[in-house]
């Protein structure tokens, strides 16, 4: 079946990034219902994708939803040269793209979800229970959950799960090493109670799972190899119950391979902190020994000058002593400086330092010590939310930061210098500009990593080894940019405390 409509839309771009007004809304209702009652076959495939775009975005958007809206546009268009015309499910599934990209940006407020299934029920002449479920069994598989961290996707589905099922709570648990369930993720304020657990471990259990006079609390197997890994509980309306276990089913099984990639995820942990570790404890060494050994040392010599400078005030004579004790106060002042600059790298090497403040203060110091040392101002945005991160993609990320500004400092000559830091709710961003003389990207790489010298290419593998992406693009004359992009990945069974990573060593700085 194929699905056109015969009046073009009004300039649907003009609503992307606002909110619709009530005339406009209605004026869109109107536009909705005539292209239902008007199937031509004849006409341009592309225009219901635009009335399905118009229908999303009467909510507010920003520059990622735009984009991001871009490409699922994209998408859809090629599916529907390859299949030679825009069917109902082509469009339902171009509808689910987006639906899954609001879901992932926030919360939906009450009347949205109905209004939105309201309009693609008049677009495609199909009863709003049709297109709820429709576009929930598309939405809970859409490709985009598979960019998220396992536990964002899980509660991404959850989400989907209360915005178009007939649940007012959702929870999904498991059961931990003594054999009690304990809750991952939940959507709703009473999820925690006493019934919720009954169900849930007769879910996990294989069991009838539900509970209540009318059975209003409903549980589902989320399988592993046919074994029972997690358990779906929802509160289900009463005027639903029927399709309520249709709901679940399907999002049980959208999950098991989500559930899968967390595991492997937790597989390949252990290692990444061991290797993130030991990388770790070598910096701590260093920072000791640089206390320890070269900075005793350079005060020693600036002792030494301080004496040498007394003794010559004492053997030259008169008119020679301004230029002999000038010189050695030009020596001094180097020396110092030079102790300066190695208590600040000492004090950068040690963990502890960095993990314990916010990472917006961290990266405020090292921008301060940058500009201090050199004179070239810095434009930074460090925004979101931190909290989340783990230590060692904390102190990855600050490595980068770090190895990007000593770079800038004594190769680039920049004028100017660009630091953005972005947390999303699947990933950190950060990117890090100058204005420089720039460098051929290749060949530098390999001549460091041949002369020992490893910062942009141990930042890469430090960033890699996290599960994320690391980019330098540079040319000679600049500009050169580095990027990183780190997932906000945490084991299922909870948030992990600074303290208590197994990546962060136990070090105390000297």
């Amino acid at each position: 079946m194929g699905l056109t409509a015969v009046s073009p839309p009004t300039q649907g771009n003009d609503f992307l990034g606002g909110e619709c007004s009530a005339a406009d809304e209605a004026c869109l209702d109107h536009e909705l219902l005539g292209r239902a009652l008007a199937v031509d076959f004849a006409t341009g495939r592309n225009e219901t994708l635009d009335a399905v775009t118009r229908i999303f975005a009467t909510r507010s958007e920003d520059a990622n939803i735009r984009a991001e809206t871009v490409r699922c546009r994209a998408r859809a268009e090629q599916l529907i040269i390859a299949a030679g015309e825009l069917s109902m499910g082509l469009a339902l599934a171009y509808a689910a793209d987006l639906f899954v990209l609001r879901t992932i940006e926030r919360r939906w407020r009450d009347g949205e979800v109905e209004r939105v299934v309201s309009r693609l029920s008049l677009l495609l002449g199909l009863a709003a229970g049709s297109v709820s479920l429709q576009l929930f069994v598309e939405a809970v598989r859409a490709p985009q959950l598979h960019d998220l961290p396992p536990r964002v996707a899980l509660e991404t589905q959850l989400r989907l799960l209360l915005a178009l099922a007939p649940v007012s709570e959702i929870s999904l648990w498991t059961k931990g090493s003594d054999g009690r369930v304990a809750c991952l993720v939940e959507q709703g304020p009473t999820t925690h109670t006493r019934r919720f657990r009954i169900v849930a471990m007769r879910a996990l259990e294989g069991l009838p799972a539900q509970s209540g006079s009318r059975g209003t609390i409903l549980g589902v197997p989320v399988r592993r190899w046919e074994t029972p890994w997690a358990s779906l509980v929802a509160r289900a309306r009463a005027e639903a119950l029927e399709t309520v276990g249709v709901y679940l089913s399907e999002a049980a099984e959208a999950m098991s391979p989500v559930v899968e990639r967390e595991l492997v995820l937790e597989r390949s942990a252990a290692r990444e902190r061991s290797l993130v570790s030991a990388s770790e404890r070598r910096l701590g060494r260093l920072a000791f020994d640089l206390h320890d050994g070269a900075l005793q040392h350079v005060a020693a010599f600036g002792s030494d000058l301080c004496l040498m400078r007394r003794q010559l005030a004492e053997l030259l004579p008169t008119g020679s002593q301004a230029l002999g004790i000038g010189r050695v106060n030009d020596l001094e002042s180097r020396i110092w400086e030079l102790d300066r600059v190695l208590r600040e790298l000492a004090h950068s090497l040690e963990p502890g330092s960095l993990v314990r403040r916010p990472l917006p203060d961290v990266i405020s110091d090292e921008v301060a010590a940058f500009t201090e040392r050199t004179g070239v101002p810095v434009q930074q945005r460090v925004h979101g939310d931190f909290t989340g991160m783990t230590v060692s993609q904390k102190i990855a990320l600050i490595r980068v930061v770090q190895e990007a500004l000593t770079n800038i400092r004594e190769h680039a000559n920049a004028a100017q210098v660009r630091i953005m830091i972005t947390a999303r709710s699947g990933r950190v961003d950060a990117r890090i500009e100058d204005d420089g003389i720039g460098f051929r990207v290749a060949r530098t790489l390999l001549d460091s990593a041949r002369r020992g010298r490893l910062g942009l290419v141990g930042s890469s593998e430090r960033v890699r080894l996290l599960g994320g992406r690391f980019d330098v693009r540079s040319q000679p004359g600049g500009p050169t940019t580095v990027s990183l992009s780190l997932p906000r990945w945490q084991p299922m069974g909870g948030a992990v405390q600074a303290d208590d990573d197994p990546g962060f060593p136990a070090l105390v700085g000297g």
